[in-house]
């Protein structure tokens, strides 16, 4: 269960598995957005009713349920008997074709910050996770990565969550806390949280046609492992079709793929990673890419929650940490020394210069033989020089060059003491 609790447990951005989510965001953000006055009349009401103090939960529910119903047009009930455990409320779609209640909401409430003995956004993640463990759900499970909301209250505020099932459940916030009290400006919010909740009564909506749809589908047109793999299937000039689920389980704010990208002309495709990174490098590695000192670039875009996605083609050989040698070859270190001299000629550093993020890989030189030489992977730390911070998460357990610190700046010469540390590390 990624729900970011700790903070170890963050899980990769569901924005990647599912449409329905970056569509929400890009709506609560539309400065166009049309809104009619019956839901910013609503939205004021559930100010006005979130605002009260209250002698319970129960009585908070009942204050504030009905305006957060007429704003999602959905009556918020309860769960049918059979799960056995209840939830503070949860928006279910029957689907007759497969008679299945597909969850497309879970709310969880707390009277008041600290109240209840738990967290509402936690407890809203862990029920709505029971509901689709329940042996009703093995249908749709079967045929989607579960796609659903959760929406926390905790008094006057309330959070909007996504989360989706991907050999673990992820759910993620899709909103801040969004404070409904003692705002000077409370038509002014009375819009803004308007705005928030018809975004969310138009994705439940198109969540309960995606359920409709996927329902009908026949097992042969469905792959199980489509139900654990991104969305996006069309980069540039490339159909992509992933052949893994994410090789970076463990690592916080990542996902990477294997994949085989086609283009329209094309039958055997070639071989490929797909990462999604939150920040990336792209003038460092088109740079050595052009020198075939770090992968070729397929495609590189952003996403529309401004996560950034890179095609690359994939490469055969070990990494230097995995390698069976515990030398680095002399056109490995050759290779190495000229990526880092072309990077910091045009003002760039590249900041994580370890052995799992260098390559090795067969250099023909003449006559069909080759050489060992090395290419450079992973440029989300690269940037330009003393603009370009280190993660705060850096682990200072590493062993860094001086001046090196959590979300200090990258220089120059820290590139140059990692390699000449690796030099003597791995040295014939």
């Amino acid at each position: 269960m990624k729900i970011g609790r700790p903070y170890e447990i963050t899980g990769p951005p569901i924005t990647i598995y599912h449409n329905i989510f970056s569509q929400f965001k890009t709506l609560i953000n539309n400065p166009n957005f049309d809104l009619q006055p019956k839901d910013v009349a609503s939205a004021f009401k559930l100010i006005e009713a979130a605002t009260q103090f209250y002698s319970n939960e129960t009585e908070r529910l009942d204050g504030m349920q009905p305006f957060l119903g007429a704003l999602l047009d959905r009556t918020i009930g309860g769960l049918p008997a059979g799960y056995g455990f209840r939830t503070d409320g949860v928006i279910l779609h029957w689907i007759s074709s497969s008679s299945t209640n597909a969850p497309i909401l879970v709310m969880e409430a707390k009277n008041e910050i600290g109240t209840g003995g738990s967290d509402p956004d936690a407890q809203g993640a862990f029920s709505l996770r029971k509901i689709w463990a329940h042996k009703s759900m093995s249908r749709l499970k079967d045929r989607c990565c579960c796609p659903s909301f959760v929406l926390s209250v905790a008094g006057p505020r309330i959070t909007i969550h996504g989360g989706v099932l991907v050999n673990s459940f992820i759910v993620q916030p899709l909103t801040e806390t969004l404070g409904l009290a003692n705002f000077p400006d409370p038509f002014g919010r009375a819009r803004y949280i308007a705005q928030i909740m018809v975004a969310l009564r138009t994705c439940l909506k198109d969540l309960e046609d995606y359920y409709e749809e996927i329902s009908r589908l026949a097992p042969a047109e469905m792959s199980q492992m489509s139900c654990f793999v991104p969305v996006i299937r069309q980069c540039g000039n490339f159909t992509l079709t992933y052949t893994s689920g994410n090789l970076l389980p463990d690592r916080i704010g990542r996902a990477m793929f294997d994949a085989k990208a086609v283009q329209s002309n094309e039958l055997e495709g070639r071989s490929v990673k797909v990462k999604f990174t939150p920040r990336y490098c792209y003038e460092a590695h088109s740079l050595l890419a052009q020198k075939k000192l770090a992968p070729q670039i397929l495609h590189f875009g952003e996403l529309a929650d401004g996560w950034k996605v890179v095609v690359m083609d994939s490469l055969t050989g070990p990494d230097l940490a995995s390698a069976a040698q515990r030398t680095v070859p002399t056109r490995a270190r050759q290779d190495i020394k000229e990526a880092l001299d072309l990077l910091h000629e045009k003002g760039l550093v590249f900041g994580d210069l370890r052995p799992p993020n260098i390559m090795l890989c067969e250099r023909d030189i003449s006559d069909g033989e080759t050489e060992q030489g090395a290419m450079l992977v992973d440029f989300d730390w690269a940037g330009k020089d003393g603009k370009q911070p280190y993660p705060p998460s850096l682990n200072t357990e590493v062993k860094w060059p001086d001046g090196v610190e959590p979300a200090g700046f990258i220089r120059k010469a820290h590139d140059i003491a990692m390699f000449d540390w690796l030099c003597m590390e791995f040295a014939s």
